[in-house]
């Protein structure tokens, strides 16, 4: 869960009505006020909500920006779209390595102090010289960023970063700098109170349930909930469980037979939207000297995976199979799709492709019936959390097809915060991951492939979990980030290398269309993400919350 003046003034138009109307519809404390989200299941709540620590309560559940904002909000489900959130406007210049924001004025801490280009400033130099804090896969600058009075910043780079503005202005979530200057380590410190310009702040903490209020001095206007409850819940199960009671207002988790259990419960008032949104890989550790280092292998356990189980079975229809295996999320990037990659993968597994490929690559059946190579088998296990009961189940879809295919692929099922730590610090042999989504190819090829935002294993990395490092990959990377996007030609190029690369090299393997899960009641708020209104990613998550929030108002 991601360009310019006439899409960004009309969608804008649409917003700020929006925050009109719910600024007059106030709320009222009434409990039909409350609106209670699900930010994810199977997490063990901790007392921390610091935004820069992969273990937090806000970060895990996906809530940072409830309290802290974007720069901008992109709108994920359709390209070019965006909206000025604490910035008004950006500009490129110097070749697309300066970018200069025009902030917002007006806009307050919810402690009462004034917002500034000195925050801002601040938290671009904090992601700069503290890597582990940028959990937001922000390009490094070449210098500190600078400022000119109170309401314009500028952000240096060594290499032109247009294709990087996503990451920087919508997925890094701006802090104070009264507040984060008085923090020895960002990364790590546990932060228990919030001080933010979003519409909530943190009202009570318990291991069960986390409560927002509205920020007092919201710059947006009063938002149509009076507060935001998070409960904990343990699996898929029991937050399906809970929306079909009542109890949650929405959610974002993949939920068997929802029609069933809750859409025909209250046609009028019970709804979903699962929105194609991401490529759902397969991803391998490639470090070290052992099977899954052999791109023949990559190669042969992908077209061994039979991608309409895991879509039928897996997903209950609600995902797609991938159908390249460039990894693109399609249909809706259709137009850089290479035509040689176009429904290359089987649907499928395909035994007979799998012999081929392990063969030639000089690996035969050893006496349990695996393929080995010097003696040496090919096993691995696909870790994922149990509570993530869709994924968990493709886990044994896999499993079950590839031993059958003579791989020895076994599940490592684990609760959530361990498979969240196990995959940012490359504890793993291979996970199932959902990419990184956005209108642009490059936001999800840079989140998979991009080393320079990796780290060392044991240590916490912000993508390419996999710690995949090719030169080939980077400077693909690196062409396409260079590469004006109105330059549409080069940008086709450019995102091509990368494709291929993707495919025969098979650092991810492309499984399904990843839905943005969305389940949602009508009955106190109105204003969702719909397939008519499809102004963002759907689900209750970072960093669209603010700009979906905002849009609610009463029924």
């Amino acid at each position: 869960m991601f360009r310019k003046t006439g899409v960004v003034l009309t969608a804008l138009s649409c917003l700020t009505l929006g925050i009109v109307a719910v600024t007059i519809g106030a709320a009222s404390a009434s409990t039909s006020s409350v609106l209670t989200l699900e930010g994810n299941t199977g997490v063990t709540f901790t007392n921390n909500f610091n935004p820069f620590d992969s273990s937090s309560f806000a970060e895990q559940l996906s809530v940072r920006s409830l309290v802290n904002e974007p720069l901008f909000e992109f709108d994920t489900l359709k390209a070019n779209t965006q909206y000025p959130w604490l910035a008004k406007s950006y500009a490129w210049s110097n070749g697309g390595k300066t970018l200069t924001f025009q902030l917002r004025k007006g806009v307050n801490w919810s402690d009462g102090k004034a917002f500034t280009s000195a925050d801002v400033a601040f938290t671009f130099d904090l992601l700069n010289r503290v890597p582990a804090a940028n959990v937001y896969g922000v390009p490094k600058m070449s210098s500190n960023a600078t400022t000119k009075g109170k309401y314009t910043v500028i952000l240096h780079y060594a290499a032109p970063q247009y294709l990087n503005i996503t990451a920087i202005a919508g997925t890094a979530l701006i802090v104070a700098q009264h507040v984060w200057s008085k923090v020895a380590n960002p990364a790590t410190a546990i932060v228990t109170k919030t001080v933010g310009t979003g519409p909530y702040v943190l009202s009570s903490y318990s291991s069960t349930v986390v409560k927002y209020k509205v920020n007092p001095h919201y710059w947006g206007g009063k938002p149509a909930a009076s507060a935001i409850n998070v409960p904990a819940y343990s699996s898929n199960t029991a937050a399906a469980t809970a929306l079909a009671d009542g109890q949650l207002t929405w959610a974002g988790n993949d939920i068997a037979n929802v029609n069933q259990i809750f859409v025909d419960k209250n046609p009028k008032t019970n709804h979903t939207y699962f929105a194609p949104g991401s490529t759902v890989t397969l991803e391998f550790n490639v470090t070290g000297t052992g099977p899954l280092s052999d791109p023949a292998v990559r190669q042969a356990i992908s077209v061994g995976i039979d991608r309409t189980a895991l879509s039928v079975k897996g997903e209950t229809g609600y995902e797609k199979p991938a159908t390249s295996s460039g990894a693109l999320i399609l249909p809706n990037q259709a137009s850089y799709l290479s035509p040689s990659l176009t429904n290359d993968l089987s649907p499928t597994s395909d035994p007979a492709k799998v012999t081929s490929i392990l063969t030639a690559a000089g690996y035969a059946k050893d006496s349990k019936g695996f393929y080995a190579k010097n003696g040496v088998e090919i096993q691995f296990s696909i870790e994922d959390p149990t509570a993530y009961s869709d994924y968990y189940a493709d886990c044994q879809l896999i499993s079950n097809e590839l031993q059958a295919e003579g791989i020895n692929a076994t599940v490592d099922g684990v609760q959530a915060s361990q498979w969240y730590t196990d995959s940012a610090n490359g504890n793993f042999q291979s996970i199932i991951h959902w990419g990184n989504g956005g209108s642009s190819p490059f936001v999800q090829y840079d989140n998979w492939l991009d080393y320079t935002l990796s780290a060392p294993i044991g240590t916490s990395a912000n993508s390419d979990y996999g710690r995949y490092n090719n030169a080939s990959a980077q400077a693909a990377l690196t062409t396409l980030e260079n590469t004006n996007p109105s330059n549409s030609s080069a940008l086709k190029a450019a995102v091509a290398s990368l494709e291929n690369l993707v495919s025969t090299q098979v650092p991810v393997a492309p499984l399904l269309y990843g839905a943005d899960w969305d389940e949602y009641s009508t009955a106190n708020f109105t204003g969702f993400v719909t397939a008519a209104n499809r102004y963002a990613n759907p689900s209750p998550g970072d960093p669209q919350l603010p700009l979906i929030l905002m849009h609610l108002k009463k029924a």
